[in-house]
């Protein structure tokens, strides 16, 4: 039964509406869920959702960027004076575990393997991809405290790049099976970051430094 409509703002109406996708979508596969199921359950007209999203894959495209948008928020944690690098990615991939914890409809529906072949999916995804490389690359240039070579600076931006799709897909095997510790996934992700770092030819010697396992 249709819950009975109540007054909300367009954006919070469209806040609403996003939120029971990516629960819809998070608990189901992309072709079970219907357009009409999220409107009744907002207490809506078929009429109304369509004027927010013209179609159900733009419902679904929305509901993916709106969550990338808050997970990069739920991981934005600032360093703290003196912290380590290592505890800095430790603390953010933790941060991402919790909120796949509070959140595992919502972040299911960024696993979907549809956004792997649609352009515009494909696209957002890149996005929050670009988006968290560039944080960790802050910090990393922070560590140094100095302009990198071009050179160091694009193989740490590849480096960077293939260890979030790593830590993508444990962060996703937990999710498959949440009695995964949640510490030792996080200092398996933060180590393999900064040992593959450590790799990288031509890292100044503070980088060096600052990805020493004596750091960690």
């Amino acid at each position: 039964m249709a819950e009975s409509r109540r007054r909300l703002s367009p954006a919070d109406r469209r806040s609403e509406l996003l939120a029971l996708g990516a629960e819809a979508f998070g608990q189901r596969p992309y072709d079970e869920v219907r357009i009409d199921e999220i409107a009744e359950r907002a207490g809506v007209s078929r009429a109304l959702m369509y004027h927010y999203f013209p179609d159900k894959r733009a419902f679904f495209a929305a509901v993916v960027r709106a969550e990338g948008e808050r997970l990069f928020e739920a991981t934005s944690t600032p360093p703290r004076p003196g912290q380590s690098l290592f505890d800095q990615v430790r603390e953010g991939v933790l941060a991402y575990l919790r909120y796949d914890d509070e959140h595992p409809h919502s972040a299911w529906a960024a696993y979907l393997d549809m956004g792997r072949s649609d352009p515009v999916l494909r696209g957002i995804e890149n996005t929050d991809n670009d988006r968290q490389a560039n944080r960790i690359l802050a910090r990393i240039h922070a560590a140094v405290g100095a302009d990198l070579d071009s050179k160091v600076d694009r193989d740490l931006r590849v480096t960077v790049y293939g260890w979030l799709a790593f830590t993508l897909e444990m962060c996703r095997q937990r999710l498959l099976d949440p009695s995964i510790d949640a510490d030792r996934l996080a200092d398996a992700c933060a180590h393999s970051l900064l040992d593959a770092i450590g790799r990288v030819p031509g890292i100044p010697a503070a980088l060096h430094d600052a990805v020493s396992p004596d750091r960690r």
